[in-house]
């Protein structure tokens, strides 16, 4: 039975997934090789950052029709690709690759998404320079397949759509010529003098583009995006009851128990204590610094519960919330827990708290990831409370999207 029903949802979800990956390829910027003009790595800002060796190994590429205007830009200014040489270079491969197999480490290509997000932001703005971009959410992360450590890895990253001070970035983690991993990065301005003020960002111009009918199409879907924010947000749980039939579920699943294992029974934190070498540019906690801490505390969480029988392999990231900067000389404690369990896909909620020394505890983060483990009986999990039973809800209605 388990066979059968693993069997069923893979093939759905090979299928899905090869879809999306040919459907986001359609729509993906692709910047001829004439127009890609290659970069001093040595001198890049985001390549000093992250890598402390292998500068001059790394290739780092901007448009070549580039036009800085302070009242309006385009993707193509903003356009920025780096490639990681990790089938020529072990030293670095190691750096990305996972303890049990010879495929990238997720945290770690998080982390570096997070930098060139923020480098396309300020791509984008310039030549203007009163302002501080920093990471207000990450919509969607979608995996499309293995990314292998010993392969090339380029990453690209444009801006797709814009507000008066909010940025839309897509990024791209591609392979051997396919789309691996897709991700949508939402950026605000805010005046660098005065971080409480937003910065107007200049207006987005396609004029000029290359693709301008796909480039359109991002833009249109960046939109779409922005309403379907404040939709979801309007019915999220903690603003508006669940559905009769959600109440109807959730009824049934307290009158018969799968499990005897509560949903707070499965988690599980870490307290880490903020160094300044995780400090971003404007001297908080590096945004991407805590996204690789939380998905990979919500990993171990997946593996944990299934009693490393098996790898948890990630499907889809949603909603990592960025709430408050994290301060240097701060805690950042960090919760996992399993809320939800339909075979054969199991949700992760991770939430993210900053410490002060005064013992004030306030939220910085929150991530939601969906995973499966191939071949496994995941346990499930009972909520017991009625917060718990509205976080299950809550996860239910993520997994419904993957499913």
């Amino acid at each position: 039975m388990l066979f059968k029903k693993t069997l069923q949802y893979f093939s759905n979800q090979v299928a899905r997934s090869k879809l999306g990956q040919l459907q986001y390829q359609g729509i993906m910027m692709k910047v001829p090789l004439e127009m890609q003009k290659e970069q001093n790595s040595e001198e890049d800002r985001l390549v000093k950052a992250f890598f402390t060796k292998n500068h001059e190994q790394i290739k780092v590429y901007g448009h070549s029709q580039k036009e800085l205007n302070e009242k309006c830009s385009s993707p193509r200014n903003s356009w920025y690709k780096v490639v990681l040489p990790l089938k020529s270079n072990p030293e670095l491969s190691f750096k990305f690759s996972r303890f049990y197999t010879n495929q990238v480490r997720i945290g770690r290509l998080l982390e570096l998404m997070d930098y060139i997000a923020s480098t396309v932001s300020y791509n984008y703005i310039l030549p203007s320079n009163g302002a501080t971009i920093v990471t207000a959410m990450v919509d969607n992360i979608n995996f499309f397949g293995k990314i292998s450590a010993d392969q090339d890895l380029e990453i690209q990253g444009y801006v797709t759509f814009v507000g008066n001070s909010s940025i839309e970035v897509y990024i791209d983690v591609m392979q051997e010529g396919v789309v691996k991993v897709s991700a949508n990065f939402l950026m605000v301005a805010r005046d660098g003098k005065d971080h409480s003020k937003a910065y107007k960002v200049p207006t987005l111009d396609l004029n000029g583009e290359s693709d301008k009918e796909t480039a359109e199409m991002r833009c249109y879907l960046g939109k779409h995006m922005q309403e379907k924010r404040k939709q979801q947000k309007d019915r999220g749980l903690d603003r508006k009851a669940p559905s009769q039939e959600e109440i109807n579920e959730l009824h049934k699943f307290f009158m018969n128990p799968p499990s005897d294992k509560t949903i707070d029974e499965t988690q599980i934190e870490k307290t880490l204590l903020m160094h300044i070498q995780d400090r971003n540019l404007h001297g908080k906690v590096f945004g991407g610094f805590v996204m690789r801490e939380a998905f990979e505390l919500g990993w171990l969480n997946a593996y944990l519960h299934v009693k490393g029988q098996g790898f948890p392999q990630i499907i889809h990231i949603d909603d990592i919330q960025f709430l408050a900067p994290v301060d240097i000389g701060s805690a950042l404690q960090v919760q996992s827990r399993i809320t939800a369990v339909k075979d054969p896909i199991m949700h992760v909620e991770v939430n993210c708290y900053k410490i002060s020394a005064n013992q004030q505890k306030i939220r910085s983060n929150d991530l939601h990831l969906t995973l499966n483990v191939p071949g496994i009986d995941i346990p499930q999990v009972q909520p017991k409370t009625y917060n718990e039973g509205m976080q299950w809800l809550n996860a239910c209605r993520r997994m419904n999207y993957t499913i």
